[in-house]
């Protein structure tokens, strides 16, 4: 095996030069940096990461924790995360709770314990019984941490999140603007305080329209086709012209099962979606939804965190990122 001693000979320069080189501490003329990578090409060096991680103290490791990597919106964000963490020289890791919160709590309270740089959370998991034990750990921590798209509030852990309310605004706004008074909406989960948001947008669309609030068009889809499929047919039979749905998975389940009732799109009923992340770009409909921007909202979740573990401290405690209405075929 090659050691340091290998490589500062064949490269011409002492131990201590190679050392604090290889780990960043030393900026050489560019004809020693040929010198030593020539070496390290000519002997395969691999650097002992064990070593080199209980000198620092760090293990170049991120851990990012998700609901489930099979939604596009998630794995738009762990995209970005994992462009930007790996321009890095740290690893990322990439843990899935299958939307239980007890996997959740279980996780974070595992990541607290062990010897990684830093831990960014996205979304929340829904499943099972209410608790606050993972976040709470999580807050006591003194490891550094992020989160997306997870509490939209206040508090001393640092997150980035869309502007949802706005978002939702903005799409009930142009589907009323566009002729529709019948406007239903699916939601994930009325738990998340992501779909509160968007809730609240909606709601104030139809206010200032001077448009009924229905709360009997307001339903959890629940993030599945089977409950898309139930519910969709619930707010046909209700009469509504157009439907909102919270995510665009959803919005696609929706379009669907109308197309397979025999209805058109948008003749018969509007579609709609949130998030933006690669479902509208399909050709036939190109859906109507709300561009999020999540690779730039995972990219920027990245920065914050590797941020934090420089030591800066220049930014926001809650971020909220900017979000545009795209205009598709389905509305």
């Amino acid at each position: 095996m090659t050691t340091l001693n290998d490589l500062a000979k064949i490269a011409q320069v002492n131990v201590s030069t190679i050392s604090r080189y290889l780990s960043g501490e030393l900026k050489v003329t560019p004809t020693t940096e040929a010198r030593i990578k020539d070496a390290i090409a000519q002997t395969n060096y691999q650097p002992n990461l064990l070593a080199r991680s209980l000198r620092k103290g760090q293990t170049d490791t991120v851990a990012v924790l998700v609901p489930d990597v099979y939604q596009i919106g998630i794995s738009g964000i762990i995209a970005g995360i994992d462009k930007r963490i790996s321009s890095s020289s740290k690893t990322l890791m990439i843990l899935m709770t299958g939307n239980s919160r007890k996997r959740e709590t279980d996780a974070i309270r595992e990541l607290c314990h062990r010897r990684i740089d830093g831990i960014i959370i996205v979304g929340k998991a829904f499943e099972g019984e209410e608790s606050n034990q993972g976040i709470e750990a999580l807050e006591s921590a003194a490891i550094p941490r992020v989160l997306v798209s997870r509490n939209f509030a206040r508090s001393n852990i640092v997150e980035i999140a869309p502007d949802q309310e706005d978002g939702a605004f903005q799409l009930t706004e142009h589907l009323i603007g566009c002729g529709y008074r019948k406007i239903g909406l699916i939601l994930g989960s009325r738990q998340h305080p992501g779909d509160t948001l968007k809730l609240t947008g909606y709601r104030k669309a139809l206010q200032e329209h001077s448009l009924e609030y229905v709360e009997d068009l307001v339903m959890e889809g629940l993030y599945t086709t089977e409950n898309i499929n139930r519910i969709v047919s619930k707010l046909l039979d209700k009469g509504v012209d157009a439907i909102f749905c919270a995510t665009d998975t959803m919005a696609i389940s929706a379009l669907q099962y109308v197309q397979f009732a025999g209805l058109s799109v948008p003749g018969d009923i509007a579609i709609a979606g949130y998030g933006g992340g690669g479902w509208p770009d399909m050709p036939i409909p190109n859906l109507t939804t709300v561009d999020v921007h999540i690779k730039e909202l995972g990219s920027t979740a990245g920065n914050l965190l590797l941020d934090i573990i420089d030591g800066k401290d220049d930014f926001a405690m809650m971020n909220i990122s900017p979000v545009h209405l795209k205009i598709g075929t389905t509305t």
